[in-house]
């Protein structure tokens, strides 16, 4: 991918900024000074400053909390869209955050502009057009990269390595480094990665079943994929619904097949160590496409077994997600690859409808001997990016610093947490702060925090948010609250965190090798090719084709436009290793 300089005028075609601000938070940790509640609800944080001398600038060299002397003004430009609520007299403008930036910083944040996320992307497109650029922004990958190629982003490497709390630097590491990574071009950070808590290892895909159906037939948890397959089949032949009809799927998957999750079949491939739509290194470090791999074609040849034999849906060619979720409720589907997240929508409705049902998630097994590592999404979508030239870059590392003080690591204990949401007016303070992140490992803490208070029997008063939360949720489904039952199945001792804290703990996982924006094959092909993909691996399942239309299709890519994305991706990866 070119490097090239160009001019402001000429220098970008903008593209959709990923504006993804959906906060979870973790628990509190003893790394930083405490502040009092009092002063956060106030604003009035100055007895939580650190003790610093006058200086005139940053009161203190390095200092993550050290406070400019006089104030300084950063700009940026922000979105909303409805789930953006405020006190009256409040706004992205001036909020619970604005004094305590001020009081505790020294920095005045302007906004620009504030527009509703749906005509972000327009208004973005006349800024960067404009070459009027805010002091920093968050922005989406694609952008990234152009204002980098345009060299309008400042390298923060020194500002970060200098500013940054230890709080900071250990929180953007959680998983394990992939988030930094991908923000550092040629060894330099270019911008700070806004990590979510639902990205990265949360991603991951596992495979849900319906565990009173297992306990009907009796059915052992899977441990291999013949395990999974004896379930499946069994849900399919075997009448668990007791109806005396057979009217029941074994393994549901919706139509697009690898690109909507619940009923994906992402995690199904990955048990073949195939990842389609994924980038990965192969024996001699350069990168290739797994969705052209030669592990897909087991996969797919297993899948049209399935389907011949009656354990999948015979209709999934014409069924979305929802019409699959819709069989879920019905009672009609047992088993379905998916995600960390489908308790509380997939399966909610089927538990709603009948109360004796009950889903588990359980980890990806391995197709072989060989452990099955689960594709995960980026660890991040959205970015920072600090303006070239401004004067001082390391302000934006010292909000990061700020935010992560106040929200994360401040003990609210005995007292409302003013940064969480408000159940009953649906105000969410936390949103508001122009720059934010959230650990890879903040809901994983929770359920294990979770776990271990049930475990002790505890009344869950010392609980942080959000553990308090799902604590409260599981506590009262115990007591008889069926509606909370999709907090158990998500943070209890067997809920789907407990999945995704096996895959973190074990390093099971991983990441899409390429890390790039879209190149411009990709930008140009990629709907082409992606509908060949879905297309052919439609009629291999259905036994429309043999499973060597997989290689001709793997062909077909190569001249269409694969091996000219490849050609691209690797360039970029050797560039910026």
């Amino acid at each position: 991918m070119s490097k090239s300089k160009t001019k402001r005028s000429s220098m970008i075609v903008a593209s959709v900024v990923s504006s993804i601000l959906l906060i979870s938070a973790c628990s509190t940790k003893e790394a930083e000074p405490k502040t009092s509640a009092t002063a956060v609800a106030t604003g009035d944080s100055k007895e939580a400053e650190p003790k610093v001398s006058a200086a005139t600038e940053d009161s203190k060299e390095g200092d993550p909390f050290g406070k400019y002397s006089p104030a300084i003004e950063l700009s940026t430009i922000r979105s909303i869209d409805a789930s953006y609520k405020f006190a009256e007299g409040e706004s992205l403008d001036k909020n619970i955050w604005t004094p305590i930036m001020e009081n505790d910083l020294g920095i005045k944040v302007k906004n620009l502009w504030v527009v509703d996320s749906a005509q972000f992307q327009q208004k973005l497109n006349v800024t960067l057009a404009s070459g009027e650029l805010p002091d920093f922004m968050a922005v989406d990958r694609t952008v990234m990269q152009r204002l980098i190629d345009s060299d309008l982003v400042e390298d923060i490497s020194a500002a970060y390595d200098k500013y940054a709390s230890e709080f900071t630097k250990e929180a953007m590491l959680k998983d394990g480094g992939a988030a930094m990574k991908s923000v550092t071009y040629n060894g330099k950070l270019m911008a700070i990665p806004q990590t979510l808590p639902n990205n990265g290892v949360a991603s991951a895909s596992m495979v849900w079943i319906r565990t009173d159906w297992m306990q009907k037939l009796k059915l052992a948890e899977p441990k291999t994929m013949d395990d999974v397959y004896a379930i499946a089949t069994a849900f399919a032949k075997n009448d668990p619904d007791g109806n005396g009809k057979a009217d029941t799927i074994g393994l549901g998957i919706n139509k697009d097949l690898i690109q909507v999750v619940p009923s994906s079949l992402t995690g199904f491939f990955n048990a073949y160590h195939a990842y389609p739509t994924f980038w990965v290194k192969d024996a001699s470090g350069k990168l290739v496409f797994g969705s052209v791999q030669p592990e897909m074609k087991p996969a797919l040849e297993k899948l049209q077994r399935l389907y011949k034999d009656g354990i999948i849906d015979k209709e999934f060619a014409v069924k979305p997600w929802n019409k699959v979720m819709e069989d879920a409720a019905a009672g009609r589907l047992g088993l379905a690859f998916g995600n960390v997240g489908d308790a509380t929508g997939f399966y909610k409705d089927n538990r709603k409808n009948d109360p004796k049902a009950d889903w588990r998630a359980f980890p990806i097994v391995s197709a072989d001997s060989e452990p099955a590592l689960p594709q995960v999404a980026d660890a991040a979508t959205s970015f920072f990016v600090v303006k070239k030239g401004i004067k001082n870059p390391e302000a934006v590392v010292k909000l990061l610093n700020l935010y992560n003080k106040y929200y994360y690591q401040t003990d609210y204990s005995g007292t409302k947490n003013p940064f969480i949401t408000d159940t009953a007016t649906g105000i969410f303070p936390g949103k508001y702060f122009p720059v934010l992140i959230d650990p890879a490992d903040v809901n994983i803490n929770a359920h294990l925090k979770v776990v271990e208070e049930l475990k002790n029997k505890g009344d869950g008063s010392k609980l942080g948010f959000p553990a308090s939360v799902h604590f409260g949720r599981i506590t009262n489904f115990r007591a008889g609250d069926d509606s909370m039952w999709f907090s158990e199945r998500t943070f209890g001792p067997e809920g789907a965190f407990a999945v995704i804290a096996t895959y973190f703990n074990n390093k099971t996982y991983q990441f899409n090798a390429f890390t790039g924006a879209p190149t411009a094959t990709m930008v140009e092909k990629n709907s082409t090719l992606e509908k060949m993909q879905i297309e052919m691996m439609t009629k291999i399942i259905m036994g429309e084709a043999p499973v060597s239309e997989f290689d001709k299709f793997v062909s077909e890519w190569k001249s269409i436009g694969g091996d000219a994305i490849a050609n691209e991706v690797n360039d970029y990866y050797n560039k910026n290793k």
